[in-house]
């Protein structure tokens, strides 16, 4: 289809007509629009000619902006091709050389950059599902995800640490963390990684949520069965007074808004910095968390259009206060027994009389050898104690289950 016609073209509209053909006829063999057959053939039935009358001259897109300012807009997208309008803007107005210059708008800028093809997404169609257990306050649940095998340009690697509120459409937290040298297997998740970045999303809120939703990580989630012994992780929430929930198996739709939390962070601070060593990336991210909070407009729901933060002030008020010099004096051990007398375990035993029961061996003597014995918690005396049906075999103490075990910290030792 052809952007502008010709007079010989639009006088052969009108011939063509005249003689009977329609203007669908006409435009399809034409390769124009119907209704550009249309406006010409009554133009010329009016007696107006076939000239095109412009009123004034088409102006490009910002071209009332000054030339420099056109040429920042498109160099901070080519350096950053997945930022958005918002975030351009929001850079831009950083820039010395711009300071005196009027910025075009959002809106403005999407509509300049859209006439490069390169520069134009997808559409996409969105799905709305239901999902259980939808948070109705702030730091009521807390998101977290990883982003596995990220690789920089100096020949390392790094795993992406996210933690979002879905109900106050805040970035908690973002931290990397070191994976391994690119082009080998990238490091698991490990349990010290994930303090560390939760103490750390702790210590900048000075709260802890009610609840913390993961999907089923290696390392961080007990096995399928439902029986399993839970991990350390998952006992340290508990211990913090943090119910630990799960996504449901293969919906992974239940953590959407940190997924793309990740999405956001990995192209408005990695990409395009992949050449920073990892300490200067943490800084970058973080400056880029602030500025997602605090700064830059959300199109999130229930943003408005406005920072999280100043859509969701709540989110600055605890609601449950923590300071990282308190962790152990706020660490309830009796949380965790409690926690444990729900779970009922079965264990095979060994042929050497022995059975394991997280991460730790137990004895209950060679002649049970094969038999299929239950194990449970008893709070009041901090032991397992073991069943062959309903016959009491034998207690042990629980190994494990110190508040210095599973907090990693270690515990002030008492003074005169």
């Amino acid at each position: 289809m052809s952007e502008q016609t010709t007079c010989k073209q639009r006088s052969l509209f009108y011939r063509r007509h005249c003689q009977g053909e329609t203007y669908e006829e006409i435009a399809q063999d034409m390769g124009v629009s119907r209704e550009c057959v249309r406006y010409w053939c009554r133009r010329q039935r009016a007696g107006k000619g076939v000239q095109s009358q412009y009123y004034r001259k088409p102006s490009g897109l910002l071209s009332r902006f000054s030339p420099i300012v056109r040429y920042v807009l498109l160099r901070l997208r080519v350096e950053h091709p997945r930022w958005g309008a918002s975030r351009i803007r929001h850079a831009a107005l950083q820039r010395p050389s711009l300071r005196r210059l009027c910025i075009p708008s959002p809106a403005q800028i999407g509509r300049y950059l859209h006439q490069w093809v390169r520069f134009r997404r997808k559409p996409s169609q969105r799905i709305e599902r239901a999902r259980p257990q939808q948070p109705e306050r702030v730091h009521e649940c807390w998101q977290m995800d990883f982003k596995i095998g990220i690789v920089l340009k100096n020949g390392r690697q790094v795993n992406l640490h996210t933690v979002r509120d879905p109900f106050g459409a805040a970035c908690i937290g973002a931290v990397v963390h070191d994976a391994g040298k690119a082009g080998q297997r990238p490091g698991q998740i490990t349990l010290e990684q994930a303090r560390y970045t939760l103490r750390r999303c702790f210590t900048f809120w000075n709260t802890v949520p009610e609840r913390l939703q993961t999907d089923n990580q290696t390392g961080l989630a007990a096995a399928r069965q439902s029986n399993d012994f839970p991990t350390v992780f998952t006992l340290w929430l508990v211990g913090l007074g943090i119910k630990h929930a799960f996504i449901r198996s293969g919906h992974p739709t239940d953590n959407a808004e940190v997924e793309r939390c990740h999405r956001t962070l990995t192209d408005y601070a990695i990409i395009g910095n992949q050449d920073l060593p990892q300490q200067q990336l943490q800084c970058v991210l973080d400056l880029s968390v602030h500025e997602l909070n605090f700064e830059l407009p959300s199109q999130a729901h229930g943003c408005r259009g406005k920072p999280p933060v100043e859509a969701h002030p709540e989110l600055l008020h605890p609601s449950h206060l923590f300071h990282p010099e308190q962790e152990l004096a706020d660490f309830d051990l009796h949380r965790v027994y409690n926690y444990l007398t729900a779970f009922v375990w079965e264990r095979t035993v060994s042929k050497a009389g022995r059975i394991d029961l997280g991460g730790f061996r137990y004895g209950v003597g060679s002649r049970f050898s094969g038999k299929r014995i239950t194990i449970r918690f008893e709070p009041a005396t901090c032991e397992f104690v073991f069943y062959d049906g309903q016959t009491l075999i034998r207690h042990h103490p629980a190994r494990g289950l110190s508040v210095e075990n599973l907090t990693g910290l270690a515990t002030p030792k008492s003074s005169l």
